[in-house]
């Protein structure tokens, strides 16, 4: 072998060995791209399950805020309701007071009059006045329909025989009534004609 031969076996060489580089960098960098590929795929199903996840989550946010709004609102209504019957129930009780105090004037406009019933009478009549002013104010009024007797605003506790009346006309005035913001409070004790 002379030494252009021997040139020749060896550039032959580099060029075996340079194109074997060639395919094993070929091959590995194929192997990279798979590697990549596969890598990119696991990252793309990572991504759309966060994303289905994520949807969930959304919903029951969503959800559990109307229902905390749900929950305020009840709870608003009833605070309101609780108030409107505590309301109702130190009125009520009250109106017990304003009973008395009518029965009381009432009783002692009949009587003998004196100079010291007069004056402790009016000191009385100012009271009175006061506490129908107070009740005024907190939105009770006098139930004022007494002609026919009606079940809502009435209770009837006695039934008599009456000429001047027709069936179910009010005769008489037992208790008054009384309504409160619309509602009634107390319904008006009645005798009611047959």
């Amino acid at each position: 072998m002379n030494q252009h031969e021997k040139n020749d076996a060896k550039d032959v060489s580099k060029e075996s060995s340079a194109t074997e580089s060639r395919e094993v960098e070929k091959q590995e960098a194929a192997g990279q791209d798979n590697d990549q590929g596969r890598e990119i795929d696991k990252l793309k199903v990572s991504l759309e399950v966060c994303e289905v996840a994520c949807t969930e989550w959304q919903g029951k946010y969503m959800h559990v805020l109307a229902d905390l709004q749900n929950f305020k609102r009840r709870v608003e209504k009833e605070q309101v309701a609780w108030a409107r019957q505590a309301k109702a129930e130190v009125l009520l009780n009250l109106l017990a007071i304003v009973d008395d105090f009518d029965r009381a004037l009432s009783e002692h406009h009949n009587r003998e009059r004196t100079a010291d019933l007069d004056n402790w009478l009016a000191g009385f009549e100012l009271i009175a006045k006061r506490f129908y002013k107070f009740l005024h104010q907190m939105d009770v009024t006098e139930i004022d329909q007494m002609s026919t007797f009606d079940p809502h605003l009435h209770e009837a506790i006695v039934q008599v025989d009456s000429e001047q009346h027709t069936s179910g006309d009010i005769v008489d005035i037992i208790q008054k009534g009384f309504m409160f913001s619309g509602e009634v409070l107390r319904p008006a004790q009645v005798t009611v004609a047959r």
